[in-house]
């Protein structure tokens, strides 16, 4: 079973998240995991990896999950990166912009598929936070899968998973793991 281990506000820059788009269609068995696993299979990272992306927060380096809902048009799920605003977009990438902003992280510690089950909205609240949509109407929340703590596991066998961190008002949830290694995931080996 999953537990939150720990929650905290974390401010972000204005930046934007690199990778690609993927929809309903994209999905199997209702889930993206087989994007995640033809992103590691053929190294679509490694572009991200590579560029001068810098960002100066926490964790500024980890694989993002981002997902864009609005009522009326269909989802959009991005895999990829947070970079800079002004960093350049690899041939064959997209990109979205994210405004600066503060969000809720909440931790989350078990084994998959555990880790993506875990309701994190209590904790959000209880930091005084709201999923709510921005002024266009989006509701925005993103995983972040920081590398070693996510694709590294514990001597339990269990890894750490950042999940739904929101942003108060402009709301972004966003999921950090502490897990160590997705084993429902094929990816490349970390240094």
């Amino acid at each position: 079973m999953a537990q939150i281990t720990k929650v905290y506000r974390q401010a972000l820059p204005a930046m934007k998240l690199v990778g690609k788009c993927y929809g309903d269609a994209d999905k199997v068995n209702d889930t993206f995991a087989g994007v995640w696993s033809t992103w590691f299979e053929n190294g679509l990272f490694a572009p991200l990896e590579q560029s001068d992306r810098a960002l100066p927060i926490q964790d500024g380096d980890a694989y993002i999950g981002l997902l864009r809902c609005k009522a009326g048009e269909p989802i959009q799920y991005w895999v990829g990166m947070f970079m800079a605003p002004d960093a350049q977009v690899p041939q064959g990438y997209d990109s979205v912009p994210l405004a600066a902003g503060e969000v809720v992280v909440c931790w989350v510690y078990g084994r998959e598929p555990d880790i993506y089950m875990a309701d994190c909205l209590p904790c959000i609240k209880e930091e005084g936070a709201a999923w709510a949509a921005d002024q266009n109407g989006v509701l925005w929340c993103f995983e972040r899968y920081a590398c070693p703590r996510f694709t590294s596991p514990d001597e339990k066998g269990t890894c750490a998973f950042t999940s739904t961190q929101c942003r108060a008002n402009k709301t972004l949830c966003y999921a950090q793991t502490n897990q160590k290694r997705p084993p429902l995931l094929k990816r490349r080996p970390f240094n």
